[in-house]
């Protein structure tokens, strides 16, 4: 989810529908695809490098890694691609359920008009399902356990109205009236606190402006920073309709492109424990197969997530304080999915589609359910957690999970609903290569510290990845973008070609 879409919901309309529908019936392979240029967004060369790069050592084969190893494998210089995981992707994990391609990872295209994911995806032929779920608003089933029942249209639209009001306008003037200190919850009150909204309004707007910031970045609301999320205050370029667009077919065939050509050079399980830079080039040590390898380059991206350099996964020397300071000020956020694929799909009917729920419990106790049956055709149901309540679910079992899931969904529906035919459960927090889900900007920071993680150290060992991108973290655009500068940087060229 970004906040960047929702205020063109209505204008962009026609131009979301006209992207939706641009497909290319057959995936073109790598060796029969031409080269297209990308740029990060900027013409500009990033300075900062050191030497020619003769050999560079990629660290991660998600987005920003895979994208990097592709755009040196289009120029014809050497590389070679560590991962420490069985698989490629990183955060981006399209897997099998049900017979179904489903994303456990990221899921849609955010702003898909001028963004390089959009124009990736339609240059290797794979088209889009119409992800702006907030226009389905209107027939959208939101179940307020409070009151316990379903929430008339009346009812759901005037909160709506007031936190829409909030996010798209006075977000931004509260935020710079009062400057970096304060929390999206304050601001949300400081403007709750001015309206005249009857006590079940404001709660239910509160429970929109709460989800809209837990559900985009995974922590509290009252953490993260208002100045961040204000979008008057974003250098976001993209624009679109709602939440964007879904890759028709899953993020893998878009992943798996950007890989395709580059077997020889990827190495799996092989789990990099250091990274250091010396005069005349880098050295990489790592595990692979229970054995100590050791890898030298002349530069080398270190594209792992903030949760593995919080963690000191990597260790990386030199570190220079700033950035070791701006790692551990930079929030790493919690999101979580529960899959669910059914023999039918009971909850969908012609008034009826994807879920709101507020919980007596926790306001954000599965609070959003996405309607796979409404955007792909898939009789299957998405579960969302964020924030705290899905940090939470890491001490329980995929299992528990899974139980609390259809609890909620038999409370919503007032009856025992179906067992799942198939179903996963996601443990971000708890997957060692990852620790966490999105970069969040936390009260008192700003997105220079982003700037700072990006920097090169002595010119040898640079960074990319979501956390790395000061416009766009917490998207997986941001990465492939972010891996779209570091070989900006080496080629030392304003664009470079993706095959």
């Amino acid at each position: 989810m970004t906040r960047f879409t929702r205020r063109d919901v209505l204008r962009l309309t026609a131009s979301a529908a006209l992207a939706g529908s641009l497909a290319v019936p057959q995936l073109a392979r790598g060796a029969t695809r031409r080269a297209v240029s990308f740029d990060d967004g900027s013409s500009k060369v990033p300075r900062g490098l050191v030497g020619d790069p003769t050999r560079v050592i990629v660290v991660g084969a998600g987005w920003a890694g895979l994208t990097i190893a592709n755009a040196l494998r289009t120029a014809g210089i050497d590389y070679v691609l560590l991962e420490a995981r069985d698989r490629i992707g990183g955060r981006a994990h399209t897997v099998d359920i049900g017979g179904y391609p489903i994303d456990l990872g990221c899921s849609w295209i955010h702003g898909p008009i001028g963004n390089p994911m959009t124009t990736w995806a339609q240059h290797v032929g794979v088209g889009f399902n119409n992800g702006d779920v907030e226009l389905d608003y209107p027939i959208i089933r939101f179940f307020d356990e409070v009151i316990g029942a379903e929430v008339s249209l009346a009812d759901k639209m005037i909160p709506v109205g007031y936190f829409l009001n909030f996010e798209e306008n006075a977000s931004t003037s509260i935020a710079n009236q009062h400057g970096p200190g304060l929390s999206v919850e304050q601001g949300w009150q400081l403007y709750a606190d001015r309206q005249s909204m009857t006590p079940d309004q404001e709660r239910r707007a509160g429970f929109m402006a709460r989800g809209f910031t837990e559900m985009v970045y995974g922590k509290p609301w009252s953490q993260l920073s208002l100045a961040d999320w204000a979008p008057g205050n974003s250098e976001n370029k993209y624009l679109g309709v709602g939440e964007g667009n879904f890759p028709r077919g899953a993020y893998r065939l878009l992943y798996g492109a950007m890989a395709d050509g580059g077997d020889e050079e990827l190495h799996l399980r092989c789990h990099v424990r250091s990274i250091e830079s010396h005069r005349t080039g880098v050295t990489v040590r790592a595990t692979q197969g229970g054995h100590q390898r050791q890898f030298h380059g002349s530069h080398v991206v270190c594209a792992v997530p903030l949760g593995v350099l919080k963690t000191g996964g990597v260790h990386i020397s030199p570190m220079p304080a700033a950035k070791t300071d701006a790692i551990r000020h930079t929030g790493f956020g919690n999101i979580e999915k529960v899959v669910m694929v059914f023999a039918k799909p009971f909850w969908h009917d012609l008034t009826h589609t994807h879920i709101l729920h507020y919980s007596k419990a926790d306001d954000l106790a599965f609070p959003w359910w996405i309607d796979m049956q409404r955007t792909h055709g898939i009789p299957a149901l998405v579960a969302f957690n964020g924030g705290p309540y899905a940090r939470a679910l890491h001490n329980i079992t995929a299992e528990q999970r899974l139980f609390l899931a259809l609890r909620q969904l038999s409370t919503i529906f007032g009856y025992q609903v179906p067992k799942p035919i198939d179903w996963r459960a996601t443990d971000w927090r708890g997957e060692e290569f990852t620790q966490g889900s999105y970069t969040a900007m936390l009260v008192g920071r700003t997105v220079n510290d982003l700037s700072t993680i990006a920097a090169p150290i002595n010119g040898r060992i640079l960074f990319a990845g979501e956390s790395t991108n000061r416009a766009r973290h917490s998207t997986a655009d941001g990465a492939m973008s972010s891996g779209i500068r570091e070989a900006k940087r080496l080629l030392r060229k304003p664009a470079v070609l993706l095959r």
